[in-house]
């Protein structure tokens, strides 16, 4: 692959317990998690706005895109539109791929290989238990139907009461700084996927609602009903087959829905709703060709029609409007990449894809990869590649009527170059190291700043951000099932003007292994360590947070039990806040355990 790639199968995250695909993704190297008690942000290699929402990673669930087109976000918490359950294999390509998967894919892709109906032959029922009075119910069941087809559904349903919190910065005469029951969540998902042959038929729904216990856009703190619900559909038919001797051909016809309510309480008992609606239909078309000599070829078109891009913001009561728009668009892209045999040890990967958005001038992304391979054992890689995203609509026209936030249509698209040189090495047949050395250059950086002239936040372009850095890693599996992989990051994040971006650490390290017990059962953990970050006006420390999980075989009447143990050491730490709340920090969860 041009690029480099990292991979968790499935026995990792079973015997791991991640509790969902943000806490898995946070043990690839380079990347690393923030959360503010409704989402869950990735940072990619020293690059996390506050405020951000995932915007710049592409999410993927067997290849196909889940960002909505409002937001353009990548939801990779218990907000996500899948469970982790459902996952056989996750995978993260780190770098610029827009040059295959155009918008969003700057920083890194995240794709979900689910499960099919092969994997399970029969039906599973999990239930969980866990902190914060954390209860959750998830089936999946499917069956292989002959040799080339098969059928899955997975469901879930989550319900917490969440933590007791306390804020300091609360802790006045108006209040003694506690929310209590105000941390609450839960959610509902289904996922069902059919193959027939060359073809597959799937369709995803997922609910998710949030309460929000501190006080974000200024709202009265310690009052119930400050909440956020998000909804997910996709459905889709694709097919993937042959068309004649080494020509491949796979498409795609799909349409999503995103829809997002916020209820927010303001002192005086003001109720306020931001609602958010998208709907959109696409197709997206590729042709493989192998019949040539020593070439692979890629040839690829894909439209897209957001037919509904609404945003609205009102006061219940009494009734007052601030915000009612509505911008539908369409985009267009041609894709074609060639992978070149040039010697028996070199591999050149050149492509380009040219995307058209109504709103914009046309964008050409070019990538291209020389890869030498001497061996079986080693692989080096030189890659560059040039990636944009284009503003979304949240960020052109979302305003509250001259309160927080005001609009600015004539944002432009934020463009980044990339180079990184790699080397993979295996050491016999089950241990593999790795080094890279990356260097991006992003312009018109889109970010959140507050105009001076009249105190409100708005969306902008930003001068020129530099990251630099390089990644170590390394795993080995041994044939009693014991299993270790580990990494090790040095990046820097700068502007123009040699000020270090905000939420973006100098170091990170990771340690991920198993250790079988005997008689079936397997201690596992994590440990993860994040150097300090700059905040808006300050900086948090760094810290380590270890978790360890025990699984168990398959017990008589009882099936399979685990448990984890999350921050262990009951760490306290904080991630950098977004301009949307009073903390300049955000402190994080302590000891969690789940069975």
């Amino acid at each position: 692959s041009p690029g480099s790639v990292s991979v968790i199968e499935r026995d990792e995250l079973r015997q791991e317990g991640y509790p969902s695909l943000a806490d898995a993704l946070s043990t690839v190297r380079g990347v690393y998690l923030s959360n503010d008690r409704n989402y869950s942000y990735l940072g990619v290699r020293g690059f996390n706005r506050p405020g951000d929402y995932n915007a710049r990673v592409l999410l993927l669930t067997d290849g196909a895109r889940r960002n909505d087109a409002l937001y353009d976000q990548a939801h990779v918490g218990h907000e996500a539109p899948i469970e982790i359950d459902w996952v056989k294999r996750l995978e993260f390509v780190s770098g610029p791929a827009s040059a295959v998967y155009g918008a969003n894919a700057l920083f890194g892709i995240a794709n979900a290989v689910l499960l099919d109906g092969g994997d399970i032959n029969g039906t599973q029922v999990t239930l969980d238990a866990g902190s914060g009075r954390s209860g959750r119910l998830g089936v999946v069941a499917g069956q292989r139907l002959g040799s080339d087809s098969d059928w899955f559904v997975g469901l879930a349903a989550y319900g917490a009461r969440g933590q007791d919190l306390y804020f300091p910065e609360f802790d006045n005469a108006a209040g003694n700084g506690w929310a209590r029951g105000l941390d609450g969540e839960e959610y509902q998902k289904a996922y069902g996927k059919l193959r027939l042959g060359n073809w597959w038929i799937t369709g995803n729904v997922s609910s998710r609602e949030k309460d929000l216990p501190n006080a974000p856009f200024s709202t009265a703190f310690g009052v119930p009903g400050t909440r956020t619900l998000d909804q997910h559909a996709l459905f889709e038919l694709a097919y993937d087959g042959p068309l004649a001797q080494g020509w491949q051909q796979q498409f795609r016809i799909f349409n999503g829905r995103y829809r997002y309510n916020g209820d927010y309480k303001y002192p005086g008992a003001l109720d306020n709703r931001d609602q958010g609606r998208a709907t959109w239909s696409g197709v997206d078309y590729r042709l493989i060709v192998t019949a040539l000599p020593q070439h692979k070829l890629l040839l690829g078109m894909e439209g897209q029609w957001n037919t509904e891009l609404r945003q609205v913001n009102f006061d219940v009561a009494p009734a007052v409007s601030y915000l009612d728009s509505n911008h539908p668009s369409h985009a267009f892209s041609l894709v074609a990449q060639d992978e070149c045999r040039l010697h028996a040890q070199w591999l050149l990967s050149a492509g380009v894809r040219y995307d058209k958005h109504q709103d914009f001038a046309a964008i050409a992304s070019p990538r291209a990869a020389l890869i030498y391979q001497p061996d079986s054992g080693v692989a080096l890689k030189a890659m560059a590649s040039s990636a944009y995203r284009p503003p979304n609509a949240y960020e052109r026209y979302y305003e509250d009527g001259g309160v927080i936030q005001k609009a600015n249509p004539a944002l432009l698209p934020e463009r980044m170059r990339s180079i990184e040189l790699a080397a993979d090495f295996r050491v016999g047949q089950a241990a593999r190291v790795g080094v890279s050395v990356f260097r991006n250059a992003m312009r018109n950086m889109i970010d959140q700043v507050q105009d001076p002239a009249d105190g409100l936040y708005i969306f902008s372009n930003r001068s020129e951000v530099r990251t630099h850095g390089v990644e170590v890693d390394a795993e080995k599996r041994w044939a009693g099932g014991q299993r270790l992989r580990g990494s090790l990051s040095w990046q820097r994040s700068r502007l123009a003007d040699g000020v270090e971006l905000v939420n973006s650490p100098s170091w990170l390290a990771k340690a991920v292994w198993a250790v079988p017990l005997g008689a079936g059962w397997t201690a596992s953990g994590d440990w993860q360590a994040v150097s300090a970050r700059n905040t808006f006006i300050g900086r948090v420390p760094g810290y380590g947070a270890l978790g360890l999980a025990l699984s168990s075989p398959r017990l008589a009447g009882l099936g399979e039990l685990s448990l984890g143990i999350y921050n262990l050491g009951n760490r306290r730490y904080a991630d950098p806040a977004s301009s949307a709340f009073v903390s300049d920090a955000l402190v994080q969860d302590g000891r969690q355990l789940r069975l």
